[in-house]
């Protein structure tokens, strides 16, 4: 990489309200490092106790489920891979973060997620709460069966967005899986 293009690439970060940024390997080791980093991060832009600890639950929530439920990175020696970015636009925050995602669960991701685009909060919070005292989960994939997408969508200030698209030289079988919650 040139300086050049890094020199942008930290200006357009930075016009962005990019507060945290990572991307590479993930492991717990890495989440654990990560964590720190943004809670210094969070302390420093005086972050209010109820939104950093939002933020947070949001940062653990997407980056256990891109180590769960991602496939190992056929690019990268077979590790697990993702990108995660914590920002501030409009004294509220964000965060992003993309994994790869088998192409066969593209579906399932997408039937959990839609629903929860149209739920008022209300409804969010009752469907939280259903699931928690729901001793039986009907998805074989996923070990929460969706409470980690409802954890996002009732911690977030706005509707939880995603985007699933093909993962360039493997679109037949991975996809790019991208999730944002707004704090």
């Amino acid at each position: 990489m040139h300086i050049d293009v890094f020199s942008a690439f930290r200006e357009n970060a930075d016009r962005n309200g990019i507060l945290f940024y990572y991307s590479g390997s993930l492991s717990q080791n890495v989440i654990g490092a990560m964590g720190d980093a943004l809670k210094q991060r969070l302390e420093s832009q005086d972050a209010k106790g109820s939104t950093s600890r939002k933020l947070f639950s949001s940062f653990i929530e997407m980056v256990q489920n891109a180590i769960h439920y991602s496939p190992d990175d056929p690019d990268s020696n077979g590790d697990k891979v993702g990108s995660i970015a914590v920002g501030k636009r409009d004294e509220k925050y964000f965060i992003m973060c993309g994994n790869l995602v088998q192409k066969q669960h593209v579906g399932r991701i997408r039937e959990k997620l839609e629903p929860l685009k149209r739920m008022s909060l209300d409804e969010i919070k009752q469907a939280y709460r259903a699931q928690l005292k729901n001793d039986q989960n009907d998805d074989a994939v996923s070990k929460g069966a969706g409470l980690g997408f409802l954890t996002l969508a009732r911690d977030s200030t706005e509707p939880i967005e995603y985007a699933l698209i093909d993962a360039p030289g493997h679109e037949n079988k991975l996809s790019c899986f991208y999730l944002k919650a707004i704090i």
